[in-house]
């Protein structure tokens, strides 16, 4: 199912939060969302949801929200890791919110093992750690087994290896044909997870588009190359109108150059080469360098 954004825009009081948002988000695929503290991500969310007011609005299949019923075989959300109730048990809970659609409780005992909570069905989530409250928000947005999947930082307080789980859970439920919304800090996962990305600062859209496309709009790479006498491969390089960055003891770091021509200049020079290998821009770099005037704060000094 197809879902758009259209002109989303939210004000708190004199703060502009969302301004003026449109994006897409394709089925058969995973998006991201992310952005720096405060950029509005979580307030978008809602608004494409209809939890908050503000203007614009969102199609799900080219249809309102509210045209679609049951809503939750729709579109499942997972935006707050404690919303439930503390006093009744993850098993009602799911029962609870199952009765909109018609859940089975076959269905509520499936999705309890799915996300690992079987043993604890019978007990109350007020005492759940915050990893298991994020795995029964999920439980939660998927029990209707819906065909858009939007979830706020999912994996805060998850351990590798059910972050891990996650991420093959949510690129499986993606291949199956739905569409799924992930914001995350961890942009590292973020990378690993995602084909799209949908980027925002303070409110305001810096990015929408693949993955691919996204990092491409680094700066290009930089050749590593470790060698046994980085003085003369230095000297040959620099001969060549090359800047250097001295990266270990032997190691040197060439930027925008590929490692073919280091090779052939280092071959020419007589230099052996110990290592010669290609440094790929990371999610993390091109984020930052696209946000760094959108931070709260400043790195490296008290500013």
């Amino acid at each position: 199912m197809r879902v758009e954004a259209i002109n989303l825009d939210k004000y708190f009081k004199k703060v502009h939060a969302v301004n003026n948002l449109s994006f897409t988000i394709e089925p058969g695929r995973v998006t991201g969302f992310l952005g720096p503290n405060g950029s509005g991500k979580s307030t978008t969310m809602r608004l494409m949801l209809g939890l908050d007011s503000g203007s614009g609005h969102t199609l799900f299949d080219g249809k309102p929200l509210t045209h679609h019923s049951p809503v939750t075989r729709v579109v499942g959300a997972h935006l707050d890791a404690k919303f439930f109730h503390p006093k009744r048990t993850a098993y009602a809970h799911l029962r609870m919110l199952g009765s909109e659609s018609g859940v089975t409780k076959a269905r509520v005992n499936e999705v309890l093992e799915l996300v690992g909570l079987e043993s604890v069905a019978k007990k109350r989530p007020g005492g759940f750690s915050l990893g298991m409250g994020q795995r029964l928000g999920l439980a939660s947005a998927i029990l209707a087994d819906p065909q858009v999947l939007m979830l706020d930082e999912p994996a805060n307080g998850l351990d590798p290896q059910s972050i891990q789980w996650m991420r093959d859970f949510l690129r499986h439920y993606a291949s199956l044909g739905r569409s799924v919304l992930v914001s995350s800090h961890l942009l590292s996962e973020m990378q690993l997870l995602a084909d799209d990305l949908v980027v925002i600062a303070k409110g305001d859209l810096i990015a929408a588009e693949t993955m691919k496309e996204f990092l491409a709009r680094a700066s290009a790479g930089a050749v590593v190359v470790r060698t046994t006498d980085s003085r003369k491969l230095a000297e040959a390089l620099q001969a060549q109108g090359l800047t250097l960055v001295a990266s270990g003891v032997d190691e040197l770091r060439v930027p925008e150059v590929t490692s073919d021509r280091v090779g052939h200049i280092a071959f020419a020079a007589g230099v052996p080469i110990l290592e010669l290998r290609t440094e790929s821009a990371s999610l993390e770099s091109v984020f930052l360098q696209l946000t760094e005037n959108a931070q709260e704060y400043r790195v490296g000094g008290a500013q």
